[in-house]
């Protein structure tokens, strides 16, 4: 993923002075979460509707939707093992930063503190134990993803703000997962029409 736009370099800006450094590789990780998030929403739509039944593209499918997770988590997971977390933007000010986060995100999202720390767990949970690591057979269901969206398209309104005056060249990343869908739909039916039509033997594979 690249960096995000340009942007001027930061005094004290917005809420704090920010980390520039952890910014550029923090932002493009939430927009990768998107895409992968994106790629596993098309894929798997398509593959159900078209009846299909394939190895590859099941375990494509899957790959997506684990990425998509491990990438949620770097920034919104635990704060520790993660140097890409969104705590992490700032140390001095960390309370202020905080504090900041979460009264928006309880604001402007149907997030109460006490849903925000389920689903943390759940999905920190599903990362821990089965799309970073394996401890036994996973047999819980997978946590939805909608609400890790909604995190995600608040974030960055939320850093936005925090970095004013500075500007992202970015579009907002929610106009860029539509963009994002629009370009993969044709892509996923595509290929996986293609995949049909062999597996009937109505197409040479070569």
């Amino acid at each position: 993923m690249r960096p995000p736009g340009r942007m001027r370099r930061p005094a004290k800006l917005g809420l704090v002075e920010y980390d520039i450094n952890i910014f550029c590789t923090q932002f493009p990780i939430v927009k990768g979460f998107l895409y992968h998030l994106t790629c596993y929403r098309e894929l798997e739509r398509a593959y159900r509707e078209l009846e299909l039944s394939s190895e590859f593209w099941t375990y494509t499918i899957d790959a997506h939707l684990l990425q998509a997770c491990i990438l949620w988590c770097m920034v919104f997971g635990s704060t520790g093992p993660n140097p890409t977390h969104w705590k992490n933007l700032c140390k001095d000010e960390r309370k202020n930063l905080e504090n900041s986060f979460r009264k928006g995100l309880f604001e402007g999202t149907e997030l109460t503190k006490e849903k925000w720390e389920r689903y943390w767990e759940d999905m920190k949970h599903f990362r821990d134990t089965y799309a970073a690591h394996r401890q036994g057979h996973y047999s819980e269901p997978v946590p939805e993803f909608d609400t890790a969206q909604a995190v995600a398209y608040y974030y960055d309104g939320w850093i936005r703000r925090l970095i004013d005056p500075d500007q992202l060249t970015e579009p907002p990343l929610k106009e860029s997962a539509l963009l994002m869908q629009k370009r993969i739909r044709p892509l996923v039916m595509l290929y996986l029409s293609g995949t049909r039509l062999i597996s009937e033997g109505t197409e040479d594979p070569l």
